[in-house]
Order: C-alpha cells, then structure tokens, then sequence
C-alpha cells in the first residue's frame, strides 16, 4: 500500500495528516482515535499487546498510547489537510519519521521515499489458524501477527517479523520456521513454546507470567527477556544461541545446552544456571546467579558501574573479573578457581592479584 504524503516539513522533519494515518490503519485492521484535548492518539492492534519495549520515550504535546500504555511523546502541529475537500480539514500533523518506527514495532513494515513523497507500506499477514505447508516451504514477503489459542505456524520463510500472541491457556510451536526480522512472543501465564528447527537473529519475551519455551535444533542470535511479570524458563536441546539478555526482575532458568553468553540487565534480576556457560555479564545491581550443581561457568564479568551482586555457586565458576568497587557476595558449596576483583568469603582457590575476602 503506497500513500503519497502531502504533509508539510520542518528541520528536515516530515509531518503527516493525521487523517490520513487514522484511514490507512483502518484499512490494514489497526484501529485508532485521536483525544483532541489530551493531544494523545491511541492505536489498538489486532493482538492487544505489542512490543514497543525500548521505544525513545520522546518529548512533545502529543503522546501515542499502544494497547492502552504510553509508548513515547511527540510533537503535534495543527493545521488543514488540504487534501480531504475544496476548503480542507482541520486535523493535526505527526512526525513521520517517529511514526514510521512506531508501525515497525507493531507488524507494519514501511520505507519512505522522500524525493517521490511516496510512503509505502506492507501490511502484517494475520493469522489465527495453522499457517505453511506441510511440505516444502512458503515464502512470505511482510511481517506475522498470529494469535488464537494454538498457534502453529511451519515450513516457512519470513522476510519480516513474526509476532505470535497466544490467548490464556494456549500454545505455540513453530516447525523449520526461518525469520530474517525477529521472533516476539507475548505470552499469558503458562503458556508452553515448542520451537523447532527454527533461525533468527533475534526473539523478544514479554510474558505475564510464568511460561516455558523449548529449543530443538536451530540457531538464534539474541534471546532478550523484557520487563514483566512473569518467569521464564528455557531449555535448548541441539541448539545454537549466541546471548540471552535478562531485562526482568523474574527468574529466568537456562537449561540444556545451547548457549554462548547470557547478560544479567534487570537490577534485582535473577539468572539460574542450569547448564554450562562459557560467559555470563552482570550489568545490573543487586542481581543474582545461581549455578546449578556440576555446571561450569567460564568467565563470570562484573561491569563497574554494578552496586552489589550476589552467587549462589553449587557448580564452578573458572574465572570471576569484578571490575565494581563492591564486593561479590559468594555463597554455595561450589568452587570459584581464580578471581580479580573484590569477593566474599574469598572461595578463589587460585585469586590472582586484587582478590579481596572477609
């Protein structure tokens, strides 16, 4: 779908007729309203969540709520689209650059092209029965928005995101699925994830309560479990993962073995081992690792700016860096074979220099 913008410019920003926006959403089943005395537009995509985690928090009059939350803020200037009519319409203009962003993060891909003032965009393909053939494999050229109560999509080739959105009590499972954007699972509690044989660079957890997801075969890049309120366990079973990025202050259990690094970035996040790792980072405060019994961990880093960090170590940790002024508070039955940096009780059997104990 191509619209041609015929929305004013200033500082080199295009801004967009509202109205226009309003039209085309609802044309792909986005559903939106403006609130003219807040300045606030309120958009409602078809899964009732979107991941919009990370979004530039802007500043301006205008603010953009997604699924009822506030996503960022904006500048919002009104004016006459002087295409609705002889004499135009009042209505308000938005940034597009802004804009554009924002309809990525909600399965809408989108490319500007300012010398023909051409918008084009590609809506999601929206599905809530199975999608793919059971044999060969089905090309698909836009982003997936997938919910119902069991989603089941394979045999695919995605040149876009997928956005899987099961209801409570459902299920997903993806089969030799393989995604150039990313994977972004927003799950209700207890809600098992069954992936197998799947590639992308990156998946995107946002879950509202404790759920599980298993890893036959594949490759992933990036696992990032966002700010929730729920745990999350996985289990990586002839698996390739490079990272897993703990955003949440709720556990997150890795088991089976897949894994290169995992990142702790929640403060008071909590990371359970219960696989070997060759590297996990600590960027948060007041964390803690726990490392299962008989798993090793390579290199365990502690960044700088961390302000307490605790490990319950029942396994063995090979090398511990703490670059933090505060002391790692270690605790288990398990052994740590040589640390730089501050730790109590010192467990190091062989502490190289600037190892500290009580």
């Amino acid at each position: 779908m191509d619209l041609w913008v015929t929305g004013s410019s200033d500082a080199g920003e295009v801004y967009v007729p509202l109205d226009i926006l309003q039209n085309a959403l609802d044309s792909i089943g986005l559903r939106s309203s403006w609130n003219a005395s807040q300045f606030t537009w309120a958009i409602q995509t078809p899964t009732s969540r979107a991941d919009t985690w990370g979004f530039p928090i802007g500043t301006g009059i205008g603010a953009v709520e997604v699924d009822g939350s506030l996503v960022t803020r904006l500048n919002v200037v009104p004016g006459v689209d002087l295409t609705s009519g002889w004499n135009g319409a009042d209505t308000v203009f938005l940034p597009l650059s802004q804009v554009s962003r924002l309809l990525a993060d909600v399965g809408v891909q989108n490319t500007w092209d300012g010398a023909s003032r051409v918008w084009r965009w590609v809506p999601p393909l929206q599905t809530s029965e199975p999608l793919g053939p059971p044999q060969g494999v089905q090309e698909v050229r836009s982003d997936i928005l997938a919910s119902g109560a069991n989603i089941m999509l394979r045999n695919l080739q995605v040149d876009g995101d997928v956005i899987v959105a099961p209801s409570p009590n459902g299920s997903v499972s993806l089969d030799h699925v393989c995604i150039n954007g990313k994977l972004v699972i927003l799950a209700g509690s207890g809600v098992p994830i069954q992936l197998t044989d799947i590639a992308s660079p990156r998946i995107d957890v946002d879950s509202e309560g404790p759920v599980s997801i298993q890893l036959n075969g594949g490759a992933v890049g990036v696992l990032d479990v966002l700010p929730g309120v729920g745990g999350l366990q996985v289990t990586g079973t002839k698996s390739s993962m490079l990272e897993v990025g703990d955003f949440t202050t709720s556990p997150v259990v890795l088991a089976g073995g897949a894994y290169e690094a995992a990142e702790i970035r929640a403060d008071d996040g909590v990371l359970n081992v219960e696989t070997s790792l060759p590297l996990v980072r600590v960027q948060a405060s007041n964390a803690t690792l726990t490392v299962g019994q008989g798993q090793t961990v390579g290199l365990l880093q502690v960044s700088p700016a961390v302000d307490g960090f605790s490990v319950d170590n029942f396994g063995t940790i090979q090398f511990l860096v703490n670059s933090s002024p505060h002391p790692v508070s270690s605790q288990g039955t398990g052994s740590v074979e040589a640390a730089m940096g501050a730790m109590t009780p010192a467990q190091a059997s062989g502490a190289t220099s600037g190892a500290t104990g009580a």
